[in-house]
């Protein structure tokens, strides 16, 4: 069964729009994980050098894996504030803003000038437009997997839940191709312009996107919870901490092994297998593509799995699965061998990450009800991305400095697997035991 042909309408379904929201989904997430991507894949090649010159090879790499991570620490922050707005104003307005947002905070940095030219003055602004990418982020996945999950019909809500997740290997693999084309383009310039194509390309991206995005409606579920005048609380964060907070650490759970493996496959494996094993640049990242676009198709078949045997017990399987995966994937990457990268990769993306991905949406929307959905989904998604996806890389390449080896690395990600695997029974039965209120 395709993706398309999985959520074609049905007379059953009676929403005419189903189409858009998919495909404005798609679009405008595939867009805000490439510019987010596009970020980790240079600090990998070329940041560290060019905002981060002073010092060793390693500190330099470590610099741009911090601002990296700068992104991710303000995640939270944007669910909070654009969760606030989705939850008042609707899921569509502010899904349009945020999207605004991180296409010009994309561009914007690929016309900075460097240390050389600047001073400390370039790391700053670096720093600042990374912010603001991380803010914008943090309210994209909470509404974008809202629209499709307050679209769908309750027998296909992890199959449409699913179809979010799509932007994050999409948004790799469009990362990994436009960089690919910019290192073959500028050659043995990339370092001095070449690296700023990627980030300029948003600005075409951008209005695609923005196009598609405005012809979807509000979602029918909103909509109803604002005709039937169902009030939405003055601090919509307030509500989420006091009656949901529970579920915000069962979510953490959930996503924490999912967030370390996608993270140390998208990002750090760049850096250890072009600098700590000398991969070439472009093999590296033609295997990460590669293994994107298969992973592309599996998450609407996991999806598609979720809803047959349960959003939580999908998630366990990716739990425990990633707990026999990780020894093996660093091996793997140690032969050199730019097929057996690619297995690895496949594995690690389109087999253990679709896992613990694909059911997230339906499982935390569900948690959650409608006046404080956007901003309790948000979050949910938004502080195991910051806590655990957005320092992983920097963890992994300390760990390898202090022990010359990856068994530290195995060790944490074994940690967060068994983590992963308890809350997810926990949400299975917390919702038994209580009901959304």
């Amino acid at each position: 069964m395709t993706m398309e042909s999985a959520v074609r309408p049905t007379a059953k379904e009676k929403n005419p729009q189903i189409r858009k929201v998919v495909l404005s989904s798609l679009v405008g997430t595939v867009l805000e994980y490439y510019e987010f991507f596009v970020y980790g894949t240079m600090a990998a090649l070329v940041l560290g050098d060019l905002f981060f010159p002073n010092g060793s090879e390693l500190a330099g790499t470590l610099a741009a894996f911090a601002t990296f991570g700068v992104g991710f620490v303000a995640r939270p922050v944007g669910s909070i504030i654009l969760g606030h707005y989705g939850d008042k104003l609707g899921r569509k307005s502010t899904l349009i803003f945020s999207l605004t947002v991180m296409g010009v905070a994309t561009v914007a940095i690929g016309l900075l000038p460097t240390f050389e030219a600047i001073g400390p003055l370039a790391p700053i602004l670096l720093v600042t437009f990374r912010l603001v990418q991380g803010l914008a982020l943090g309210g994209e996945w909470g509404g974008a997997a809202l629209m499709l999950v307050e679209n769908a019909r309750p027998e296909r809500k992890g199959l449409m839940g699913s179809i979010v997740m799509i932007g994050v290997p999409g948004g790799l693999v469009l990362a990994s191709i436009i960089t690919s084309l910019s290192v073959w383009i500028s050659g043995d310039q990339f370092a001095a312009w070449g690296w700023r194509i990627p980030f300029l390309v948003s600005a075409l991206l951008l209005v695609i996107a923005l196009f598609i995005r405005l012809s979807v409606s509000e979602t029918p579920e909103f909509k109803a919870a604002k005709a039937k005048q169902d009030a939405t609380p003055a601090a919509p964060i307030g509500l989420v901490f006091r009656r949901h907070w529970v579920d915000l650490f069962l979510a953490f759970g959930v996503a924490a092994p999912g967030n370390a493996i996608f993270f140390i496959i998208a990002t750090f494996t760049v850096n250890y297998a072009t600098s700590g094993l000398s991969i070439a640049e472009s093999t590296v990242l033609i295997a990460q593509g590669a293994a994107g676009v298969i992973y592309c198709g599996t998450i609407p078949l996991v999806g598609l799995l979720s809803d047959r045997i349960g959003v939580w017990r999908t998630a366990l399987i990716g739990a425990i699965v990633a707990g026999f995966f990780i020894p093996f994937y660093f091996s793997m990457i140690d032969t050199k061998n730019p097929w057996i990268m690619f297995v690895a990769m496949t594995i690690g993306m389109a087999g253990v990450h679709a896992l613990l991905q694909a059911p997230q949406a339906a499982l935390f929307s569900a948690r959650f009800p409608v006046a404080v959905r956007y901003t309790g989904v948000s979050l949910s998604q938004a502080i195991p991305t910051t806590l655990i996806g957005g320092t992983v890389s920097f963890i992994a390449a300390w760990f390898i400095s202090l022990t010359s080896d990856v068994s530290l690395v195995v060790i944490y990600v074994l940690g967060l697997a068994v983590l992963g695997a308890a809350c997810s029974i926990g949400f299975r039965v917390r919702g038994r035991n209580h009901p959304i209120s």
